[in-house]
C-alpha cells in the first residue's frame, strides 16, 4: 500500500475508480471532468499493485471570505473500492491533503457530503442550507417569441465575461461566503452543463444580460441552478421558454433567499425547502480566525485539539479590538483556557443552527471564554456555495 499525490499527467488513472464508485455519472460528463477539471486540480490516492484503490480530489476555487478572495479547495470524489473500506484510507487521504492545504495557508476547506456522519468525526460541520423550490411552470410565450422586447437564448463562451460581471453585480449586494464569479468560472460551468445536454439560459435586452440560470432538462424535468435575474419579468421569460420545450416540472436549487417569493409565484403547486449542503473544515486555524472582525474589546485563551491537523493543536491567545480583525497567536498552557475542537469553532463563528444533538450542546455547554468569543466577534456572512464539482 502506498499513499501519494499524483502528478498532473497521472490524473486520468483515477477515472476507472470514479466509474466503479460513482456509477450515476455518464461517459460524457467524465470526458468533460477529466479533460477540464483534472487539468487544474489535485488528486491524492492510495494504491496497491493493481492501481488506485482509494482517492480524494481537491478542486480549486477563488472564494470570497470576509472581505478577501482566497484560493480554497473543494473536496470531491472521495472514494474507496468496496473491498478496501474500513481500513482508515479516507482518514489518511484527508490528513495528507489537509497538510498541503495548511502549508498553503488556506483558512478552510469544504465539501458536499454523501452523509454528514462520514465527515463529522473529522471536524467538518454544516454551514449552508441550500434553498430548493419545485413546481410546474405556468408562463405563456408571446406571439413573437419574446416578452417585453427581451430575448431568451442559450449562452455561448463569448457571453461568459458578461455573465461574470452580471453575477458579481447581483451577488455583490450581500457579503456572501461564495466562489468569485469570473469569466473562467462560467466557461467551466458552461462546459459542465453542455457535457450533460444542458447549458446556461440567458435573458437579454439591447444586447446586455438581464438574467440567467444554469439549465438542464431530463425527461421533462428542468433542473435550474442559481437563478440570477434583475426583475421578475426576466424569470417569466425563462418559464415561457421552458413551456416550449416542453417541461412538466421545474426544480430550482441555489436561489438567493430574497428571490424565493417571486420565483414561486410563477410556479403551480410550488414547494420550498432548505437542504443541508456544504460542510466546512478549518485548515489553518490562525489564518481562519484572523479573518474575523471584533465587535468589542476582549482577550481569551483556548486550548485546541485537532486530530487531523496537528499544527493547530495547542494553546491560543485571541484578542479582539472593536472594529479590527482578531489578533491570534500561540501561547503557553493556561488554566483558564477552554478546550474546544475546530468543529466547534466553525459552528459558533458561522452561526449555523443544526438539529444534531452535539451541535446544540456546543451552545448549551459553552464556557465563559467561548461565550466572550461568540459575543465579541462578528460572525461569518451567509454562505452561498452551490458548485457541484
Amino acid at each position: 500500500m502506498k499513499i501519494r499525490k499524483l502528478k498532473q499527467e497521472e490524473h486520468r488513472m483515477t477515472r476507472s475508480l470514479w466509474e466503479e464508485i460513482f456509477t450515476e455519472d455518464d461517459e460524457a460528463f467524465l470526458d468533460y471532468y477529466y479533460q477540464v477539471k483534472t487539468a487544474e486540480n489535485s488528486i491524492y490516492i492510495i494504491e496497491e499493485e493493481d492501481g488506485p484503490v482509494s482517492m480524494l480530489q481537491l478542486n480549486p476555487y477563488p472564494v470570497q471570505f470576509l472581505g478577501e478572495t482566497c484560493l480554497l479547495h473543494y473536496i470531491i470524489a472521495v472514494a474507496t473500492k468496496k473491498e478496501y473500506r474500513s481500513r482508515g484510507y479516507m482518514t489518511r487521504l484527508l490528513q495528507m491533503s489537509a497538510k498541503d492545504m495548511y502549508q498553503a495557508g488556506e483558512p478552510f476547506t469544504y465539501l458536499m457530503p454523501a452523509a454528514e456522519g462520514i465527515y463529522y468525526p473529522h471536524g467538518f460541520r454544516f454551514v449552508y442550507r441550500q434553498l430548493r423550490i419545485e413546481g410546474k411552470p405556468s408562463g405563456e410565450k408571446g406571439q413573437d417569441g419574446t416578452l417585453a422586447g427581451c430575448q431568451v437564448r442559450y449562452a455561448g463562451e463569448s457571453d461568459c465575461r458578461a455573465l461574470a460581471c452580471f453575477a458579481e453585480k447581483l451577488l455583490g449586494q450581500m457579503p456572501f461566503v461564495r466562489a468569485a464569479r469570473t469569466e473562467r468560472y462560467y466557461r467551466t460551468i458552461l462546459k459542465e452543463q453542455q457535457s450533460e445536454g444542458g447549458g446556461i439560459l440567458l435573458t437579454e435586452k439591447d444586447g446586455k444580460p438581464t438574467g440567467f440560470v444554469v439549465y438542464g432538462c431530463y425527461e421533462g424535468k428542468a433542473e435550474l441552478r442559481e437563478p440570477l435575474f434583475e426583475k421578475k419579468e426576466d424569470w417569466e421569460q425563462i418559464l415561457a421558454f421552458l413551456n416550449e420545450e416542453p417541461v412538466k416540472t421545474v426544480q430550482i436549487s441555489g436561489a438567493r433567499p430574497e428571490d424565493a417569493a417571486w420565483l414561486k409565484e410563477e410556479l403551480e403547486g410550488a414547494e420550498e425547502k432548505e437542504v443541508p449542503m456544504i460542510m466546512v473544515r478549518i485548515v489553518h486555524l490562525q489564518h481562519f480566525l484572523e479573518r474575523f472582525l471584533a465587535r468589542s474589546n476582549f482577550e481569551i485563551r483556548l486550548h485546541i485539539e485537532d486530530g487531523l491537523i496537528p499544527e493547530n493543536t495547542g494553546y491560543w491567545e485571541i484578542r479582539g479590538q472593536e472594529g479590527q480583525t482578531l489578533s491570534v497567536r500561540k501561547t503557553k498552557a493556561s488554566k483558564e483556557a477552554e478546550t474546544v475542537s475546530p468543529g466547534e469553532l466553525v459552528t459558533v463563528l458561522f452561526g449555523y443552527r443544526s438539529e444534531r444533538k452535539e451541535e446544540r450542546e456546543v451552545y448549551e455547554n459553552m464556557g465563559p471564554q467561548m461565550r466572550v468569543l461568540l459575543k465579541g466577534t462578528q460572525p461569518a456572512p451567509p454562505v452561498f456555495l452551490n458548485e457541484i464539482v
